[in-house]
């Protein structure tokens, strides 16, 4: 038995007034997912939790037995962080080298509350988005992790590396995505809201993404929204204490309302100006939706173009379960390959 069925697209704001960003809100829940938050929800202190300290800088990473029997995953250094390229295994035939050629890159960073390394569940996603994505080329970014490396150390060294990749890209002639989740979604708006408004400060037009994807991003580092507290007791994985503790420990010594670490904060009108779009997800049950549903709604107010899923019911990054063949978690992958497809 499902919940019931309803799945609609429809425009951000007034209704009388078109709205630059489309939402596809969807109600359904299948059975096996409510059995899924009914398992999980009683464990989520155990489910999400601090793991140790790595130490300082890029992490060195191991994808996943699975992901390398479908890709072959290539490390390179930039700016002293490891970016790891996914490759799908190659057929011999003419057809299928010509199929790869890259037109777009995909550059993700993982989420993990700015303290947890790429899992599993995220080799899986990227092994996924490069399987079904031929001419683009999708790379894991290892970047350096709370708290032996928080964002005051950690985010000149950021903006360092989108520089670059942004500069290859343009003399090559390729399109940049930044795409996240969770922690990684808060670094990839917080690096193009940074990077674009250094630019219109300077009266410059450096290479910019082509566009951002982020999946139930963390948006505000404040920790402030009172929604949150409401939804807690919902949430099958978060906690508002976990989601303050590494909100804290990426911080470091910055202020939490600094526009590197809480983009929300910052101007979204250079995003419009450049023809960026800003594209997510937000699930009904997870504690940092309400923010980024008020980001979601700072960028349309701002004319930034984007399409988003909201799907009620479901946890934080559901769409990483795909894997486990949740009928939701296919859904929302499929949803996501096919906006990234299209951009």
């Amino acid at each position: 038995m499902n919940d019931h069925h309803d799945h609609r697209t429809e425009e951000a704001g007034s209704s009388t007034i078109p709205s630059s960003i489309k939402i596809t809100k969807r109600h359904d829940r299948s059975f096996f997912m409510l059995v899924l938050h009914s398992i999980i929800r009683p464990l989520k202190g155990r489910v999400v939790k601090l793991q140790d300290p790595l130490p300082a800088g890029s992490p060195k990473l191991e994808a996943s037995k699975r992901a390398l029997k479908k890709v072959d995953v290539h490390e390179r250094i930039v700016e002293d962080i490891r970016v790891y390229d996914l490759r799908p295994k190659r057929s011999r035939t003419r057809k299928e080298e010509k199929r790869q050629v890259v037109k777009k890159r995909i550059y993700y960073f993982c989420g993990g509350g700015w303290r947890s390394p790429a899992t599993g569940e995220h080799w899986a996603l990227l092994t996924e988005m490069a399987s079904q994505l031929p001419d683009t080329q999708v790379s894991l970014v290892s970047y350096p992790l709370a708290p032996k490396s928080p964002a005051p150390q950690t985010f000149p060294k950021l903006m360092r590396l989108y520089r670059e990749v942004m500069r290859k890209a343009h003399e090559a002639g390729e399109e940049v995505i930044l795409a996240g989740d969770s922690a990684g979604g808060n670094i990839v708006l917080s690096i193009i809201v940074s990077a674009l408004l250094e630019d219109a400060e300077k009266g410059e037009e450096l290479p910019c993404a082509k566009a951002i994807f982020a999946m139930c991003p963390s948006t505000d580092l404040r920790r402030q929204n009172p929604d949150m507290d409401a939804l807690e007791a919902w949430d099958p994985l978060l906690r508002i204490a976990f989601i303050k503790d590494t909100a804290k420990s990426w911080c470091g010594d910055w202020d939490p309302s600094d526009i590197r670490v809480s983009p929300i904060l910052g101007d979204l009108t250079p995003l419009a100006k450049r023809g960026v779009p800003v594209h997510g997800m937000t699930g009904g049950w997870d504690i940092l939706g309400p923010d980024a549903i008020l980001f979601r709604e700072a960028c349309a107010k701002a004319g930034v173009r984007g399409e988003w899923l909201e799907w009620d019911k479901q946890m934080h990054c559901w769409p990483s379960a795909f894997s486990f063949r949740v009928r939701e978690s296919v859904a929302a992958k499929d949803w996501m390959v096919d906006v990234l497809r299209r951009v």
